[in-house]
């Protein structure tokens, strides 16, 4: 058996090897989510939180007005019953905050009284759904199924809360819709791009499916800041106060009300300290286990051939099952601990909800209260334990959302945005030298891949980087559009220094062909076309021509029209291979860069791709990384990775005939080609 170029000796131990290691960047992720999240920490990313919200402030105030203005009805809604008792069945006069208000309507008729009761109900049910007892809250949640946290995402990301319901219902439904997705999407997009913008070398060790976790369920978790841990606590203490000073204008010898509905606060507040980290750390584990599951089911879709290959289907389904099986064991135990907490804060709730109920019938039965009284007292002796225990509970309800926040801002905070356009523009006409300078290139934390690489290209010339894989050829190419940056040296375009120059002043004329190409799955034309989101029809026809892959196209039923599957699956290799040159010539690249392009092509078809390629090259930089001989023989110039570095430079006759690396390299790459 032929040695592996891989394991050609023709650099020193260790130069490269390095490289193929994951991105430091990516272990801190998540080491940075393994430590108990703390009180503290807890509290600085929920601060961390508000700038996604404050983007938002006009329709957060709208939403604001709408829920303080709601407290109006809700403080109301007591009172219809009282009066209905005590003054139209019982007959007694008005007297108190009812007395000023309807005394001047209705005067001292029964009939009257009852009849603006009536109206006012009959208003309360169309304007807030609201029929004489206290306003049901109305959610905006999705009501979706599922025990699991994709199904408590989907209902996190459109959840609010209002008192109203009927007409103003229907508007506040509006806004807090608009508000809360707007908001999600602004997390979304931020975590989104970060990913999209950090150093391609994230993506070597990076799950997919995780990624797209944080992007989509993550995210949502933003929503319960506002609701759950800002909108809902102000409003409970405005009602509360408010509720308070009804209390004590209509009652003023019944201090004992507001003192056992304030005692709520702290037994719940109890309750959720003692659980406050256990929730937090089974809210980490649960989306922790539903990332997997997502990130298990997007790997073995996107290797379903092999799969099939080996007649592992049934295996993978029972992978997935027990994936699947961990996020609901996940979510069973965050129900556990929310249901043990209930078990500890409700009997202390229900003791003072029942002292409360016998002091009320007690004052009934020695004549110091009317039952109108009673059930008015009742309701605001509600109003004022809800809003108490809203207050009490919160930081428990915001345990499951930190956990969320935590993976967000790890995100955020550890993935740099590498492709940040510099702050000068750094005006760029056109590309007419390429100078790299006694470069090294490195990943973060690893020994250099290459070191002290000095060469020069310019238009005119086809150029070949040879040398055995994983010795920094792609390194070596992904370091001219700023895919990486030099650790030492400097990359000169025109005799500038790259790194002054804003990204797409760069990217804008390099064209990339990369060694194994992904294409969409949308048709061959829109393909081509995203290269040069503007290029007309012609164009995708010309640059299909010049790639060579205009006849294979027009023998198909839709032409460009034709539909691909997933990642070009209805295509060979070598025709993806040429879509993907096409969608690099199209934008009409002053610099080219192909990866292998000549790796699935037949000797006819690289013949054809060579001859394409030397045309191109009389007016632009083309760069070939390459392993056979036929390939590096057609180029004008070719660079030999050797010991770490570029070692020898030259036609392929003159290496050929002064370097003996050169010939052991080729000798051995024509043995695996062949083989």
């Amino acid at each position: 058996m032929a040695p592996s170029l891989d394991k050609l000796n023709l650099a020193p131990e260790g130069t490269h090897r390095a490289a193929q290691g994951p991105d430091p960047r990516l272990s801190r992720l998540y080491a940075n989510e393994r430590p108990p999240l703390g009180a503290r920490e807890a509290w600085r990313l929920l601060a961390r939180s508000w700038p996604f919200i404050a983007m938002h402030r006009r329709l957060l105030a709208l939403k604001c007005l709408f829920a303080f203005g709601s407290l109006t009805f809700f403080l109301l809604s007591p009172w219809p019953l009282k009066i209905v008792i005590d003054n139209v069945i019982d007959g007694r006069p008005l007297t108190g905050i009812p007395a000023l208000i309807l005394l001047p309507l209705a005067g001292r008729s029964r009939s009257a009284l009852l009849t603006a009761v009536a109206l006012f109900l009959a208003a309360s049910a169309i304007l807030v759904g609201m029929t004489g007892d206290e306003p049901q809250s109305l959610s905006t949640g999705i009501g979706s199924g599922g025990l699991d946290q994709a199904g408590f995402t989907a209902n996190a990301a459109s959840d609010g809360w209002s008192l109203w319901n009927g007409l103003f219902g229907y508007f506040e439904t509006r806004v807090t819709l608009d508000l809360t997705q707007r908001i999600n999407q602004t997390v979304r997009t931020a975590i989104y791009g970060r990913f999209l913008r950090s150093p391609l070398g994230l993506y070597s060790d990076q799950k997919v499916g995780d990624a797209v976790f944080r992007v989509m369920h993550d995210s949502a978790a933003i929503g319960a800041v506002i609701y759950t841990g800002v909108l809902a606590p102000a409003m409970s203490a405005a009602a509360f106060a408010l509720a308070l000073a009804i209390l004590w204008a209509e009652f003023p010898r019944e201090p004992i009300i507001p003192v056992l509905a304030a005692l709520v606060l702290p037994a719940v507040a109890i309750g959720a300290g003692l659980f406050g980290r256990s929730l937090r750390s089974q809210g980490q584990r649960m989306r922790e286990r539903g990332s997997d599951v997502m990130a298990a089911f997007e790997e073995r879709i996107a290797h379903v051939q092999l799969i099939k290959a080996f007649g592992r289907e049934e295996h993978e389904s029972r992978q997935l099952g027990a994936a699947s099986w961990g996020s609901y064991r996940a979510t069973l135990r965050m129900l556990g601990i929310l249901l043990l907490a209930t078990c500890v804060v409700v009997p202390a709730v229900g003791v003072l909800s029942g002292a409360t109920l016998y002091y009320l019938m007690m004052q009934v039965i020695r004549g110091r209260m009317t039952l109108g009284d009673v059930t008015l007292l009742s309701s605001y002796t509600v109003m004022l334990m809800r809003p108490m225990s809203v207050i009490g509970q919160t930081w428990a309800s915001l345990q499951g959302p930190i956990a969320g926040l935590r993976r967000i801002h790890s995100v955020l905070d550890n993935l740099a945005e590498s492709d940040r356009d510099a702050a000068s523009d750094g005006a760029l006409a056109h590309i007419s030298e390429i100078e790299l300078r006694d470069v090294s290139l490195a990943y973060p934390e690893s020994p250099a891949v290459l070191e002290h690489v000095s060469l020069t290209l310019r238009p005119g010339q086809m150029v070949a980087l040879a040398g055995p894989s994983g010795f920094g050829k792609t390194t070596l190419i992904y370091s001219i559009p700023r895919f990486i940056e030099p650790a030492a040296g400097e990359i000169l375009i025109n005799g500038i220094d790259s790194r002054s120059l804003a990204l797409h002043a760069i990217r804008d004329r390099v064209g990339f062909v990369f060694q194994q190409e992904a294409l969409f799955s949308v048709s061959i034309a829109d393909n081509i076309r995203y290269g040069s989101a503007d290029a007309s029809d012609g164009a995708v026809r010309d640059a299909a021509r010049m790639a060579g892959a205009a006849g294979f196209i027009s023998q198909l039923p839709d032409g460009y029209a034709t539909m691909l599957g997933r990642r070009g699956a209805r295509l060979s290799v070598g025709q993806k291979q040429r879509i993907a040159i096409a969608r690099a010539l199209i934008a009409r690249p002053e610099v080219l860069i192909l990866d292998e392009p000549a790796a699935p092509l037949d000797p006819a078809a690289e013949a054809d791709l060579i001859g394409t390629l030397r045309d191109l090259a009389r007016t632009r930089i083309v760069i070939i990384v390459a392993h056979r001989a036929e390939t590096l023989a057609a180029c004008d110039r070719i660079f030999f990775i050797h010991g770490g570095t570029v070692s020898a430079a030259g036609t392929h006759e003159q290496l050929l005939a002064s370097c003996p690396p050169y010939q052991n390299y080729l000798a051995i790459a024509a043995s695996e080609i062949g083989a």
